[in-house]
């Protein structure tokens, strides 16, 4: 870790990486962190947290640029490698969404919701709040597992009917959830839970 932050960190690369890995456990964590937690573990040395921030921006900029050239599938690797960036390495469970228009174009992405270590609560309002405002016609649900386990729970499976129910009342289609846990990504379609 030492030697991809000391563009960044300079003569303090070997004492921020180890500050950054004894208190997030694992780089992926660090990556998830906010600047306020990355701060504290870097015992107040705000410039490099912001620079990891900023490092860490400009990286998921071009990973979503990527996704959003071609009509989104959730069986591109591309797809799967910004899910992965955005939310495996979180140690609480967070929902994103991506909403497409008809032809399965990028529209938007963005975190719905922020969980717990074992669940997250989907805010049905906000979510198809956003679908109505930027006019999607379809969404793609992903959240992950902390515990690396990508296989959907029974609330997992439970909560996604009821949102594919409630989309699908108001023209708009549940086309996929996606479970990410680890580097493992489980499709609740292809299981055929939708």
């Amino acid at each position: 870790m030492a030697d991809l932050i000391e563009p960044f960190a300079g003569d303090v690369a070997e004492i921020a990486a180890d500050r950054l890995i004894r208190h997030f456990g694992t780089l992926a964590h660090a990556l998830a962190a906010t600047p306020e937690q990355l701060a504290s573990a870097l015992e107040g040395n705000r410039r490099l947290a912001v620079s990891i921030v900023a490092a860490r921006t400009l990286f998921e900029a071009g990973l979503r640029e990527r996704v959003s050239r071609e009509p989104v599938s959730v069986s591109n690797p591309a797809f799967r490698k910004y899910l992965r960036f955005l939310i495996a390495g979180s140690a609480t469970e967070r929902l994103h969404a991506t909403f497409l228009a008809r032809d399965c174009g990028y529209i938007a992405d963005e975190q719905i919701a922020d969980g717990t270590t074992g669940e997250v609560q989907a805010n049905l309002r906000r979510l198809l709040g956003r679908a109505f405002d930027l006019g999607a016609h379809g969404i793609i649900l992903a959240h992950n597992h902390p515990s690396q386990s990508a296989e959907p729970s029974v609330d997992d499976i439970a909560l996604t009917r009821t949102i594919a129910q409630l989309t699908k009342s108001v023209g708009i289609q549940l086309l996929d959830h996606l479970i990410v846990g680890g580097k493992d990504i489980v499709s609740m379609r292809q299981r055929g839970l939708i």
